[in-house]
């Protein structure tokens, strides 16, 4: 019966201790899609994400339509399961402009972590989504 017991408690902690193995700071970059009539290049801003146990928490500077930084940030985060996949769910918000940003993938036992998503704008004048990957190494 203890046996039972103190298996029953490993199996559950088992899924925050088993994504410990991806803690620490990954750095990288962000790419995203140029948008047409608004944007005169591709997006590319550094990006940081940080693994605490099974939590992960992200931010990059936002940058204006000439790449210059703005002062505001995209933020998110997400719950790192046993296998390093990940969804991260964030954004911003600032004078005209607000997005959601979704970005899923895996973070690798080899230090690599690779994801893909979307970012869905919403201007004053127009709304747009655009599609962005983002690659990652501790």
């Amino acid at each position: 019966m203890i046996r039972a017991a103190c298996l029953a408690v490993m199996l559950c902690a088992a899924s925050p201790l088993a994504a410990q193995g991806f803690h620490g700071v990954w750095q990288g970059r962000l790419t995203c899609d140029a948008v047409e009539g608004m944007t005169q290049t591709p997006l590319d801003a550094p990006f940081t994400l940080r693994v605490e146990g099974n939590v992960a928490k992200y931010e990059r500077p936002v940058l204006s339509a000439s790449g210059a930084r703005t002062g505001a940030w995209e933020r998110g985060e997400g719950r790192v399961a046993t296998d390093g996949t990940l969804l991260l769910q964030g954004g911003s918000s600032g004078r005209g402009f607000h997005y959601r940003a979704r970005y899923e993938g895996r973070l690798g036992a080899d230090g690599v972590a690779r994801f893909t998503g979307v970012q869905d704008w919403m201007l004053s004048d127009r709304d747009f989504a655009r599609s962005c990957a983002v690659e990652l190494r501790r």
